[in-house]
């Protein structure tokens, strides 16, 4: 488990591994994902950074926010409102028409919903945002990241080791929703997507990473900024600021802790020892975290999800899905 002084000289050291790197960030207008493309911005000497986001005005702060930290870097706002999955669609093609490769795709899109919200397109809104647009723009952009010299990775941020009991029938949480089932069934996905992800890709690394308690703006949005002042300050002793999160996700998505599987253990840019991925084996390619990078993989259960074969089962739920809905494939 790195220290955050280890996260720091890892990081430090992308000045002179990776002189360039082309990164896409899906919720990077807000939060998580704002706070880990300013690290990245700062951290590589000429970066190109894609924020993916439904706010232009956020979109152009940020963007200057960017340009002043790093000028020699290329910073584009994408904008789109990412829970319909026709809209992921358009922001991957203009991001294709920029680039030929992509080094990482880091998503952290979401909210707490208290109720079920369903899209013009038939699907439950939050579970929208926190897997099947993050899958269509991983499928979207599969051919750019193969496209990559360097390392790529894909970041999924939500909540690696919070899997848990979930039903073929119900993956679409149409048959039955609640707010906890719905949080247990957007994490227990991520995890399986991964592992088949990177089973199916060798040369690209995927990582499920729960962020910890991360003191953004998204509880003020959920429970009122009265409310969320008072949680802010009753949770400060054991929760993470925006910069110490970007700087950790940075870590995550450059270091050599993570690798492909082709690779197994190879360089990223960043240093680290590397871990065990969700599968057991080092260096394997899917790899489900804590905050803090260490290996949070319930291994128990995501041994059976395997013996059941549920990771392919829910890809081929997720390529189904993609299919009925945008009915172009």
């Amino acid at each position: 488990m790195p220290s955050l002084s280890e996260v720091r000289q890892s990081n430090a050291t992308l000045a002179s591994t990776r002189p360039d790197l082309t990164a896409v960030f899906v919720g990077g207008t807000s939060g998580i994902g704002e706070a880990t493309a300013k690290q990245l911005a700062k951290a590589i000497p000429k970066p190109t950074i894609h924020l993916v986001g439904r706010n232009p005005e956020s979109g152009s702060r940020i963007l200057e926010e960017l340009r002043a930290s790093n000028p020699n870097g290329t910073f584009r706002f994408v904008q789109a409102d990412v829970s319909l999955l026709q809209n992921v669609d358009t922001a991957c093609a203009e991001i294709k028409a920029k680039e030929d490769h992509i080094d990482l795709l880091f998503m952290s899109t979401g909210h707490l919903a208290m109720s079920k919200k369903e899209t013009p397109e038939g699907l439950e809104n939050n579970h929208v945002l926190r897997y099947y647009s993050r899958m269509r723009f991983t499928q979207n952009l599969l051919p750019l990241l193969q496209a990559s010299r360097n390392s790529p990775r894909v970041v999924t941020v939500l909540g690696g080791g919070q899997e848990g009991t979930i039903e073929l029938d119900n993956l679409a949480l149409d048959k039955s929703w609640t707010f906890l089932k719905s949080t247990t069934y957007a994490a227990t996905m991520n995890s399986l997507a991964v592992e088949h992800l990177a089973a199916a890709h060798p040369d690209i690394s995927f990582l499920h990473v729960f962020p910890g308690l991360v003191r953004t703006p998204l509880i003020n949005a959920t429970v009122g900024n009265l409310a969320g002042s008072v949680l802010g300050v009753l949770s400060r002793p054991f929760s993470l600021s925006m910069e110490e999160s970007g700087e950790r996700n940075l870590f995550l998505a450059t270091s050599a802790a993570y690798p492909s599987a082709k690779v197994g253990g190879g360089s990223a840019g960043g240093s680290g020892t590397v871990v065990a991925s969700s599968t057991g084996k080092v260096g394997g390619g899917s790899y489900i975290l804590g905050y803090d990078g260490k290996n949070a993989t319930q291994e128990k259960l995501m041994a059976d999800y395997r013996g059941r074969e549920f990771p392919a089962k829910v890809w081929q739920h997720t390529l189904d899905t993609f299919q009925r809905v945008l009915r172009s494939e």
